[in-house]
């Protein structure tokens, strides 16, 4: 769920590169902009100390688990009260300028189109929704429809499972396809009551766990970031 890959980009291309996403900043929904620096950051009733902003990963885990108020069911909850549909991914997160905290929550509308929501972790106000309209957002929806058809479980029993397989408290889930077979699986991420953040993956056709382990990605970037 945390993606931590890198590309070294050539000067010409991280020109190019950046002025790619200066446009796709411009052309997309000022909702999403928070994670941004051209746009205004969600006021949530939550927020992180600037401290705890740059934590790494697992110790910002706990902070924000710490902080939260709802959980990923009740978020994802009122997220699908304002678009009904089916929740195929669920995070919490918090924005980078303000420290708002918050659970963003993607949703397959019944209209079949991808929706992004945006719920306040204090006390679950809908702060910003909005639908996918990037130039690659009908594909986009096409492959989210094919995984929930595959799915037979819903993010409910995958999160359960996982709890099981692991106590604690989920910070994210997301389906999605498995990269060895295209399977759909369930991919969630819980801070265990150990204080350490895992990974699960569940078999989203009949709920059995496939994977499980402890998130090396803070004790990589630590041993790899010097700068």
């Amino acid at each position: 769920m945390k993606a931590n890959a890198k590309r070294t980009l050539t000067p010409r291309a991280a020109v190019l590169a950046t002025a790619a996403a200066v446009a796709l900043i411009g052309s997309t929904s000022a909702a999403t902009a928070f994670a941004d620096d051209d746009g205004p950051a969600p006021q949530s009733s939550v927020q992180l100390s600037q401290k705890e902003r740059h934590l790494d990963d697992t110790a910002k885990d706990r902070a924000q688990v710490k902080a939260d108020k709802i959980s990923q069911s009740e978020a994802t909850a009122k997220a699908l009260k304002a678009v009904p549909g089916t929740a195929t991914s669920a995070e919490l997160d918090n924005a980078d300028r303000n420290g708002s905290l918050i659970w963003e929550v993607d949703i397959l509308g019944k209209d079949h189109k991808n929706h992004d929501v945006t719920i306040d972790a204090g006390n679950g106000k809908v702060l910003n929704q909005h639908t996918d309209r990037d130039d690659d957002a009908a594909q986009d929806a096409a492959e989210t429809q094919a995984l929930v058809k595959a799915d037979k479980i819903g993010h409910g029993k995958a999160t359960d499972k996982a709890l099981k397989a692991v106590p604690g408290t989920v910070v994210s889930y997301g389906l999605d396809d498995n990269d060895r077979n295209g399977s759909a699986v369930w991919e969630v991420d819980v801070l265990g009551k150990d204080h350490k953040s895992h990974d699960v993956t569940v078999d989203a056709a009949g709920g059995k766990i496939l994977n499980q382990h402890v998130d090396q990605d803070d004790k990589d970037n630590n041993d790899g970031d010097d700068d």
